[in-house]
């Protein structure tokens, strides 16, 4: 299969939110009206996972996979197969959490050679059409990954990145301590020559190594893979992390003050 799919992976425990009811990807951030999930203009919850659904459906996606793990088949029972959504969706389960590539790895068989727009779903992500800019925008350029920037203040919690002065991707530094960067990535979009570097690159790493997440991926296909890396930077986006209280009730304000100034919104 081909053309553009998504992979959204919501294994995680998120144990620094503490003792919640339900995963937190489907904790609700807050309450909608939305014509197309035709509940006669009933008042519907939104949850976070939903926020990036609905934006990869409005970004051409028709499928996607999400990966799982031990005690998240609450998402499942809320999702569905993703009909009210618009949306086909596959669950992947991983057994044993490994990181984040290892999680996204799993789709490979799914995808085939589609190019696959990827977002994590404990998130809230703004502009609402954030990920369809994304896509035009790698639709538009020769580029094997387009990565979407956010100006963040708090570079410690966040995969920082470099660009050169054509606004290209040089370095990647993960959660620095200390760092000039102010431009973090928050989502991406990548080509099928990507989906298999990062396969093969996967499979040389050492069982009990070093934790290896997304930005290591990224700066070995730059640098080893000599693989074409792009950047779409938000200057008007905001990128909430929900994986702490305080991030959550961000979240949530921002979502209203969304919600205030865009009666559309969906």
């Amino acid at each position: 299969m081909s053309g553009l799919v998504s992979i959204v992976p919501a294994a995680g425990l998120g144990s620094r939110l503490g003792s919640i009811p339900c995963s937190k990807e489907i904790m609700p951030l807050g309450f909608r009206t939305e014509k197309r999930l035709q509940h006669g203009g009933q008042w519907e919850p939104i949850t976070a996972i939903e926020t990036h659904l609905l934006g990869h459906q409005a970004a051409g996606v028709e499928r996607c996979c999400i990966v799982i793990g031990p005690s998240k088949h609450d998402i499942v029972e809320y999702l569905g197969n993703g009909s009210r959504l618009g949306l086909s969706l596959t669950y992947l389960y991983q057994q044993r959490l490994r990181g984040m590539p290892f999680a996204l790895d799993l789709a490979r068989p799914w995808i085939d050679q589609a190019t696959v727009l990827f977002s994590m779903p404990d998130t809230l992500i703004t502009p609402t059409d954030a990920f369809s800019r994304l896509a035009k925008q790698h639709r538009s350029g020769r580029a094997d990954v387009t990565l979407g920037l956010f100006n963040t203040e708090t570079p410690e919690k966040f995969g920082m990145i470099q660009l050169d002065a054509e606004g290209q991707p040089v370095d990647f530094i993960d959660k620095p301590k200390k760092t000039d960067l102010q431009l973090m990535w928050g989502m991406a979009i990548w080509s099928p020559t990507f989906t298999t570097f990062m396969s093969e690159y996967l499979e040389q790493l050492p069982e009990g190594g070093p934790e290896c997440v997304l930005s290591d991926v990224f700066l070995a296909a730059l640098r080893e893979g000599g693989l074409a890396l792009d950047a779409c930077v938000f200057s008007d986006g905001r990128y909430h992390d929900i994986g702490t209280p305080e991030s959550f009730q961000a979240a949530v304000f921002e979502l209203a003050l969304l919600q205030a100034n865009t009666p559309d919104l969906g």
